[in-house]
C-alpha cells in the first residue's frame, strides 16, 4: 500500500505527468513535419502542468481559455467574442451574387481604366470571341472588347476550376452600407475560407506592367473591405490573362509576383491559348 499515491498528491502527479509529455513534445518539434503539431501540444501541456502545480481556481479557470483558444477554430472564436459583445452587425453581412448588368457595369469600369491608361484611339469594327487576332486587338470598338473581356473572364474561370473545383461568378459581400464585388468565389471545403478571383485581361503589353500594379492596389483594397464586412482573411487570387505567355519578362513577373506578395495577394498568369483560345499573329 506504500506504493499508492495519496489523494492530495494526485494533481500534483498529473501536473508531473504533463510537464513530461510538454518536454517529449518539444524535442519532436525538432521534426519538421511534425512541427506545427507539436508545437500546439506542447504549449497546451505546459500550460496544464503549470495550472495544475498552481492549485489554485483562478489559474484553472485561464488553463481553460487558454488550451480552448489554441484548439479551437479562430472563426469559431470571432463568432464568440461577438455574441459576447453583443454584436449583432458582424453577422449581418450578405454574399449574393450580381447581376447581369452589374457585370457588365464592372466590365466596362475595367475597360475604360485600361483604355485611360493605354491612352489608346477607340475603333468600332467588331472581332469574334472564340479565334484572337492579337494584330487587331487596338481596332476592336468598346463593346467588342467588353464582350470579349466577358469571355477571357468565363473561360479562365473555367480553366481555374478543374483545380478550385466549383466557382460562383459574380459575387457580392455586403453588410450595412459597405460593400465589395468579386468575378468569382470558391469555398475550402476543409478550412470554411473563401477562395477569391478577380480576373484581368493585360490587352496591350506595353502598359501590362502599370495596369497590374493599379490592379494589385484595387485588389488589397478589396481585401480590406471583405475582411471589414465578414470579419474573415480570404485566400485572394489575382488572374492576369496576357495574350502570351511572353507578353512581360520573367523579371518583371517576378517583381510582381513579389510584390503581390507582400500584400498579401496570389498573382497568377495565364495565357488566351491557356484557356481555350485560338491566338493568330502572336506578336503582342
Amino acid at each position: 500500500m506504500e506504493y499508492i499515491v495519496p489523494p492530495d498528491s494526485y494533481i500534483n502527479l498529473i501536473g508531473t505527468v504533463a510537464l513530461l509529455v510538454s518536454i517529449l513534445c518539444l524535442f519532436i518539434t525538432f521534426w519538421e513535419k511534425q512541427r506545427s503539431q507539436a508545437t500546439k501540444l506542447f504549449s497546451i501541456m505546459l500550460v496544464a502542468s503549470l495550472s495544475f502545480f498552481s492549485s489554485h481556481w483562478a489559474t484553472y479557470f485561464a488553463a481553460i481559455f487558454i488550451v480552448a483558444t489554441a484548439v479551437t477554430e479562430l472563426e469559431f472564436l470571432q463568432n464568440l467574442a461577438a455574441i459576447i459583445r453583443k454584436d449583432e452587425n458582424y453577422f449581418k453581412y450578405k454574399k449574393e451574387a450580381l447581376s447581369k448588368a452589374e457585370n457588365i457595369r464592372r466590365k466596362a469600369e475595367e475597360t475604360i481604366e485600361e483604355e485611360y491608361t493605354s491612352k489608346q484611339p477607340v475603333e468600332t469594327e467588331e472581332s469574334t470571341v472564340e479565334k484572337i487576332d492579337l494584330s487587331k486587338l487596338r481596332e476592336l470598338s468598346n463593346i467588342s472588347r467588353m464582350k470579349l473581356s466577358f469571355e477571357i473572364e468565363e473561360k479562365a474561370l473555367i480553366y481555374l476550376s478543374k483545380e478550385y473545383g466549383n466557382i460562383e461568378r459574380g459575387v457580392r459581400f455586403k453588410k450595412g452600407n459597405e460593400s465589395v464585388e468579386f468575378d468569382g468565389v470558391s469555398t475550402n471545403g476543409r478550412d470554411k475560407e473563401d477562395i477569391i478571383f478577380e480576373v484581368k485581361w493585360a490587352r496591350y503589353p506595353d502598359h501590362a506592367h502599370v495596369f497590374i500594379i493599379n490592379s494589385l492596389r484595387r485588389s488589397s483594397e478589396q481585401v480590406s473591405s471583405y475582411s471589414s464586412i465578414t470579419g474573415k482573411k480570404p485566400i485572394f487570387n489575382l488572374v492576369v490573362v496576357t495574350n502570351t505567355k511572353t507578353s512581360i519578362g520573367i523579371d518583371r513577373w517576378d517583381n510582381l509576383r513579389e510584390r503581390a506578395k507582400r500584400v498579401g495577394i496570389n498573382l497568377i498568369n495565364l495565357s488566351l491559348k491557356e484557356i481555350g483560345f485560338e491566338v493568330t499573329n502572336e506578336i503582342a
